[in-house]
């Protein structure tokens, strides 16, 4: 009876061992998937060669003007970059996996470009985002997205009237509308952004998504204003250009470990 009972005790306890296995087993499973990336269309921008007054920023395929201590960093930003920058769906750059189906792939939905201002030595200047545009090898001609309809002019895209039609009806999607233009309007380079002596200034500009088979692109800067006379009238202006050779391709989809908590 005694050897019985023991030989019992130790039958319970090997299946509770064998439980306990079980379930961490399944948990580490339901942690470790196998999740698909989907295809996408992405595009890479590489700084062609400049003049004397620019600079190629090896380490992140940025161009620099540099003009006496000032200093105008143009870099394109990739989907990958901007996703991870904001990982939510208030990210209003990209279409954060969303394929379309009747591409097969996630397409971009904007070309980004950062720029970053640095003024150590002028009283102030200004770069007017209205004065911007974006011309293709194809004689495309892009202007970078106002942030409302009220700063928009002639045929210049806007944030508001984009997501506006995109549909806001229920309460969730008013909400989701308000975080995206939220990001908008701290990311966006903004008119009238004057950079004092000392400070620094970044923005985004934003265009339409280049066409397919696009090669090079040139961002121009129009009328960089380098100093202001009486009544902030603009004085000495500069035209800026930025070149980069353009290369899109189809990434196709694999398969990685994901861990899910």
């Amino acid at each position: 009876m005694r050897r019985n009972r023991k030989s019992c005790m130790r039958s319970n306890s090997k299946k509770a061992w064998l439980a306990a296995l079980l379930v961490l087993a399944s948990g580490i499973s339901a942690c470790l998937t196998l999740t698909p990336i989907r295809a996408i269309y992405r595009v890479n921008l590489t700084p062609l060669q400049q003049g004397d007054d620019y600079q190629v920023d090896n380490a992140d395929d940025g161009i620099v003007f540099v003009k006496e201590g000032l200093r105008l960093k143009v870099r394109h930003l990739q989907d990958g970059e901007l996703n991870a920058h904001y990982p939510d769906e208030s990210n209003p750059f990209t279409y954060r996996g969303e394929v379309d189906p009747a591409l097969g792939h996630v397409p971009p939905r904007f070309t980004v470009f950062q720029v970053l201002l640095n003024n150590p030595t002028f009283d102030k200047v200004l770069m007017q985002p209205e004065r911007v545009f974006l011309k293709t090898d194809r004689g495309k001609i892009l202007h970078p997205y106002q942030l409302t309809r009220a700063e928009a002019r002639g045929d210049v895209r806007n944030f508001e009237t984009y997501w506006l039609s995109r549909g806001v009806q229920s309460g969730n999607m008013q909400k989701l509308y308000l975080e995206r233009m939220g990001v908008l309007r701290g990311a966006v380079y903004h008119r009238d952004s004057f950079v004092f002596k000392g400070n620094s200034y970044r923005g985004m500009l934003i265009f339409d998504p280049l066409e397919p088979g696009t090669g090079q692109v040139t961002l121009f800067i129009a009328d960089f204003v380098l100093d202001f006379g009486i009544y902030d009238t603009p004085g000495s202006q500069v035209d800026l250009e930025f070149t980069f050779a353009v290369r899109g391709e189809v990434i196709e989809p694999v398969a990685e470990m994901a861990q899910a908590f």
